[in-house]
């Protein structure tokens, strides 16, 4: 297990990208799962009426009782934003949202990121939010959402540069191949007193969740199995020890 986790983690979460601008945000915070993540929102200095709008409907909520599902927002950039612009995007996310959430995701999860996967600007990058991070009324968590890679693959170098910067959670989206629990294993030892380990994708069943816990995750997400069965999907993924 990840040697830290947040409240929220005792019960699957929903992944970003089943509610992109907050409109069913009364619902799904209702449903019982332990969070919701809504976005992912393209951030930047000419890019911040989606997140406004988000914000807005947010706050138009009522007030949530301690204990009540965490509310994460996903952040990314504007699709044709350059690479050297992501520091600013990212700093234009942080700013523009951290008081509407209980985390932030900085997303380099899509195929279209690619670019922007250089270790070293990605460093720089994530250093420079986590050091903003700190000059804010309060300690927002920041997660980074990456793909976890096949089974040839070295470790994510971004996931460790975001641990090394001071990101809480990593957040993997896990592979298509029989390995992927071995890789997640992987990279849990090597952070193992780092940040939280999340994993979404191909996550259906009670026995899914249990197996990525057993591999490292403190936290799981879904999104696919919800799209499918809506609400449905929460007793089996809680049955048998999923929870």
């Amino acid at each position: 297990m990840s040697k830290s986790s947040f409240p929220w983690h005792a019960r699957p979460g929903l992944a970003g990208g089943i509610d992109k601008d907050g409109t069913r945000a009364a619902e799904l915070l209702g449903l019982g799962f332990g969070s919701v993540e809504f976005g992912t929102v393209a951030v930047g200095p000419r890019a911040g009426a989606e997140l406004a709008a988000l914000r807005a409907r947010l706050a138009a909520l009522p007030a949530r009782a301690p204990g009540a599902t965490a509310i994460g927002i996903g952040l990314g950039q504007p699709a044709d934003a350059a690479p050297r612009t992501l520091a600013a995007c990212w700093l234009a996310g942080l700013y523009g949202a951290w008081d509407a959430a209980d985390y932030l995701s900085f997303n380099l999860s899509a195929r279209a990121c690619a670019p922007l996967l250089a270790p070293a600007r990605l460093a720089l990058v994530e250093a420079a939010v986590a050091s903003a991070r700190a000059g804010l009324p309060r300690r927002v968590p920041l997660a980074l959402k990456f793909r976890l890679g096949g089974a040839n693959e070295a470790p994510p170098a971004i996931a460790l540069a975001a641990a090394a910067a001071g990101f809480d959670l990593l957040t993997a989206v896990l592979p298509d191949h029989p390995g992927r629990l071995l890789r997640l294993r992987a990279l849990n030892g090597l952070v193992p007193a780092g940040p939280t380990l999340v994993a979404v994708g191909g996550i259906r069943h009670a026995a899914d969740v249990a197996d990525v816990r057993r591999a490292g995750a403190a936290g799981v997400q879904v999104h696919r199995v919800f799209a499918e069965s809506g609400a449905a999907c929460l007793p089996q993924l809680l049955s048998d020890g999923g929870q």
